[in-house]
């Protein structure tokens, strides 16, 4: 039950992060093109945005099966056999979660502690002046006279990502463990590709009839 809610907070965030970036990039273009114009907060919220969908993403790539990978090798192996490496790519990748964790906190403990701000992205002054000076500097590190949003806030998603793709690679761990299945979900490109060019002969001869 907690996976399902989880997966539909998943995909409502990837789809809330997508509509903001689209609006954002078809404002600036817009202010630029039109206006001769732009403003440097759009640009560095985009980029903010994209490392939230693609760190955010990791976890909902693993269970989507979205995630390209290398299996020619795996694929021939009988099942068992499958399954015991499958086991030990999870493994690595579980580790490779842990260190990027242990890193990831790291840096924003030492972001935390010095207050480091981003460049351009200010919070609204209505809101900051609703939080005590002291309070909005000693606990969210913002600065109330010029409330520039801190970093450790904004790349946040560094341990948010991560713990979520640890989440991710558990369940399946336990699934591989348990025989549910035999390896990793991915992504078939070559497949992919030669459905699209079955759609486009078909449509392309469709319009010739």
């Amino acid at each position: 039950m907690i996976s399902k809610y989880f997966a539909y907070l998943e995909e409502a965030v990837l789809n809330l992060l997508i509509t903001f970036m689209t609006l954002l990039v078809f404002i600036e273009v817009i202010a630029r093109f039109f206006f001769s114009t732009g403003s440097l907060w759009i640009q560095e919220l985009t980029l903010t945005f994209s490392a939230w969908f693609v760190l955010f993403g990791m976890s909902y790539g693993v269970k989507v099966g979205a995630h390209i990978g290398v299996d020619a090798l795996i694929n021939k192996l009988p099942t068992k056999a499958k399954r015991v490496t499958s086991i030990a790519a999870v493994l690595i990748c579980l580790s490779y979660c842990l260190m990027f964790l242990k890193g990831s906190w790291d840096y924003l403990s030492q972001m935390y502690q010095v207050g480091i701000p981003m460049e351009d992205i200010h919070f609204p002054h209505w809101l900051v002046n609703q939080l005590d000076p002291d309070t909005a500097w000693d606990v969210f590190k913002i600065d109330v006279e010029e409330p520039r949003v801190p970093i450790w806030l904004s790349q946040s998603i560094l341990i948010l990502g991560f713990t979520m793709l640890f989440w991710r690679l558990f369940e399946l761990l336990i699934s591989l463990i348990k025989g549910d299945v035999s390896s990793f979900a991915l992504a078939d490109e070559a497949k992919e590709s030669m459905h699209l060019v079955d759609e486009s002969a078909q449509s392309q001869s469709n319009t010739k009839e």
